[in-house]
């Protein structure tokens, strides 16, 4: 499940839709910070992980847009609080939000890790998302108390969508509803201590997004007018995860700032909600 979990904010990831005086995707040399919180329920338990990650543009043309990815901190499920997390609870700046515990990156670490990572942006589709997925430094012995400069692994999603329906649907508003037929790959690379082996999954699914009006929305970040997205990922086999949920974009910084969605796999009788917010904005 948690790897789909990377699909689904691969799609929400993306930047806002065109329109005269709006951003369909970020600047270059913008720099968005995102927590993002995932929680999966099965019928023998519920467990919770995140991170909070840097987005920062390097390339932007208006509708295109790429750049890299820097981990800020890792946020992990500490069961029975500080005792459940051991040693991890005394790292510096370290600090809990009820049983998550948010560990920060050390900033040489995180932008070591960037180096292997990477985005592209396609009007409002993230069409690429590669993640190094930060662990220990001592892949075997070591603990995620010493994060080192190496990932554990590294994922990466490729989204391609048929989008020639897309005109008719831009700017947000000019129809209710568009659905668009897609492929995704996802991509793991073998993990350092050995214990995972590399993985492929390829998946068709269709993306059904309705346009449900604007507002504002409130958030670490700043108070941002937003437009409101209700986002259906459909898989094409029924047995595969689906999800549903609603994206708020920002047309000003064409980017997303908040996304909440639930994932559903009927084969593995889980569901997984996701939590992404928008913590700041640089420069």
């Amino acid at each position: 499940m948690r790897l789909f979990v990377v699909a689904v904010v691969l799609v929400a990831a993306a930047g806002a839709a065109r329109a005269d005086d709006a951003r369909i995707v970020p600047s270059i040399g913008a720099k968005l910070t995102y927590r993002m919180v995932s929680t999966t329920k099965t019928p023998t338990r519920t467990t919770s992980a995140g991170g909070v990650y840097t987005y920062i543009v390097t390339a932007s043309d208006g509708t295109h847009a790429e750049g890299i990815i820097k981990p800020e901190a890792m946020i992990i499920h500490c069961d029975g609080g500080a005792a459940g997390c051991g040693s991890l609870s005394e790292v510096p700046n370290a600090h809990f939000d009820g049983e998550l515990l948010t560990v920060p990156i050390a900033g040489d670490i995180g932008d070591a890790l960037a180096k292997q990572s990477a985005f592209k942006y396609s009007d409002f589709i993230q069409t690429l998302r590669k993640f190094p997925v930060p662990g220990p430094r001592d892949p075997k012995n070591g603990t995620l108390a010493d994060v080192g400069p190496e990932p554990i692994f590294v994922l990466t999603n490729t989204f391609q969508c048929d989008l020639s329906g897309l005109p008719a649907f831009l700017p947000f508003g000019k129809a209710p509803h568009v659905a668009l037929p897609c492929e995704t790959l996802f991509e793991r690379t073998a993990s350092r201590d050995g214990r995972l082996p590399a993985q492929t999954i390829r998946n068709k699914v269709s993306l059904d997004i309705s346009y449900t009006g604007n507002g504002w929305v409130t958030l670490p970040s700043g108070n941002w007018q937003v437009h409101k997205l209700a986002v259906k990922m459909v898989p094409a086999d029924s047995s595969n995860t689906a999800t549903e949920g609603e994206n708020l974009f920002s047309t000003q910084l064409g980017a997303l700032v908040k996304l909440h969605a639930v994932a559903t796999t009927p084969s593995a009788h889980s569901t997984t909600e996701i939590s992404t917010d928008l913590i700041s904005v640089a420069p």
